[in-house]
């Protein structure tokens, strides 16, 4: 008995011990947990006093492509502009790559500080977001859109649906991508899926929307103006497609911080800064239109040596109309090649060095920046001026010098002097600066305007 009760003694000596040392050895594992995340978040300052900005790249061509020089025209904005704010050449930019969407979980990587890019996200209608975007509103800060740009309709080139009116679209069948959400659609009154006005289909990725429309699975897709015609043409179908004129709507693309960062508010205050400084002469404008050029003159998928893509037509205007089904296989002489939904686009060969100057736009951008333009102008006669002037920067940035004139007079104090803008208040400053890109561009009545603002 003695025996027993010294055992019994000793175990509730240990229970005790353990209640006590635990606790403790618990704390110091937790503590130790919470230093290792701020050694991470530390390392944006090595001891030679540079600032490392890390940077998770999502594959978007030609947003941001690894193929692309300086990864392409968002991540090259985003280099200059973290330049402009002090954090440049003193500074250590790394960029890692994925293709996997961006989620809170990536967010907060502890190896990661900047995320991009990310289509704006209607934050206050999170009914009519995906869950990723209604996730990167909770866990996220924005920042300033770094490329303003314009969501588009696509449909086969032999269809007969035109977006004129808001009413032309309805009974259609729209193909949405799993990474973009209803605000489109749904937004600023519309509420075409909400009282299903239009049908959506939802695919994974933007290719199978292309498929969906090939196979009469939808009359149309959404996608930015870039990136639908940048995949179009490295799947070597942009004569079978037609990007419709009206826009959809219009949009920005950001990078984003994790709001559990300890210096997210600074990363994204620093990266407004550089792109605010960026935008005050011509070097912004530059970068995009070199950038937009170098992504056109990269070569199409049939130039891929890696993977045989199916044989072209003959010639575009040769090409018969897309069939409808059933599908028959595709010949040189026949409808274009039908893109599988699961096939993965061949990797574009190494682009050629861009230009050091930007030449003025080619035809089929010409056009494209013409249609911004006479949309901008419908909005701006609306008294819409937030959209009009998103739409000529988008045309200005493709080089058209009257897109430059249009987006500068909605800030000139003279232009704004008509009943239905009386409201607007005019920026002297950002006139003058879009007059004197007007001005770069060719534009002879720019000249006449600078003095008058000046004069002023």
């Amino acid at each position: 008995m003695h025996v027993q009760g010294s055992a019994a003694i000793s175990i509730n000596r240990l229970y005790a011990i353990g209640r006590l040392v635990l606790p403790t050895i618990g704390g110091f594992l937790a503590a130790l947990g919470l230093l290792a995340h701020a050694q991470a978040q530390s390392a944006s300052a090595d001891p030679a006093g540079k600032t490392k900005v890390r940077i998770l790249a999502v594959g978007a061509p030609p947003l941001a492509d690894e193929q692309l020089p300086d990864g392409g025209v968002v991540l090259a904005l985003v280099n200059a502009s973290l330049g402009r704010a002090g954090l440049g050449a003193a500074s250590e930019i790394s960029v890692k790559w994925t293709g996997s969407a961006l989620t809170p979980q990536l967010l907060k990587d502890p190896s990661i500080d900047l995320s991009l890019p990310v289509e704006s996200a209607d934050c206050d209608n999170p009914n009519n977001l995906n869950h990723a975007s209604a996730a990167l509103c909770d866990s996220a800060f924005f920042s300033e859109p770094i490329l303003q740009v314009v969501l588009s309709l696509f449909t086969s080139s032999n269809s007969s649906f035109k977006f004129d009116t808001d009413r032309s679209i309805f009974g259609k069948t729209v193909c949405l991508s799993r990474d973009h959400d209803l605000s489109a659609l749904n937004g600023n009154g519309r509420n075409w899926v909400s009282m299903k006005r239009v049908i959506v289909v939802r695919r994974a990725t933007l290719l199978d929307c292309v498929a969906a429309v090939q196979a009469n699975d939808a009359d149309t897709f959404v996608a930015t103006d870039l990136e639908g015609t940048h995949l179009l043409r490295r799947l070597g179908l942009a004569p079978y497609f037609t990007l419709l004129a009206r826009p959809l709507a219009t949009g920005g693309i950001h990078a984003v911080v994790s709001r559990d960062h300890a210096r997210g508010p600074d990363l994204i205050a620093a990266l407004n800064t550089g792109l605010k400084k960026l935008k005050e002469g011509d070097t912004y404008a530059s970068i995009v239109q070199k950038h937009l050029i170098a992504a056109v003159s990269a070569p199409a998928a049939g130039a891929s040596a890696q993977r045989k893509p199916p044989p072209p037509p003959a010639t575009a205007a040769a090409a018969p109309p897309l069939d409808a089904a059933p599908k028959a296989p595709a010949t040189s002489a026949g409808p274009p090649p039908k893109v599988a939904a699961a096939t993965a686009l061949p990797a574009p060969a190494p682009p050629k060095a861009a230009a050091p100057a930007a030449p003025p736009p080619d035809r089929d951008s010409r056009e494209r920046a013409l249609k911004f333009v006479k949309r901008g102008s419908e909005e701006l006669a609306e008294g819409r001026v937030a959209p009009a002037r998103l739409l000529f920067e988008r045309a200005a940035e493709m080089g058209l010098s009257q897109a430059a004139m249009a987006l500068a007079a909605t800030y000139d104090a003279l232009e704004l002097n008509q009943p239905h803008l009386r409201n607007v208040l005019p920026d002297p400053a950002e006139a003058k600066r879009w007059y004197e890109r007007a001005q770069a561009l060719g534009a002879a009545e720019a000249d006449a305007r600078l003095q008058r603002l000046g004069a002023r």
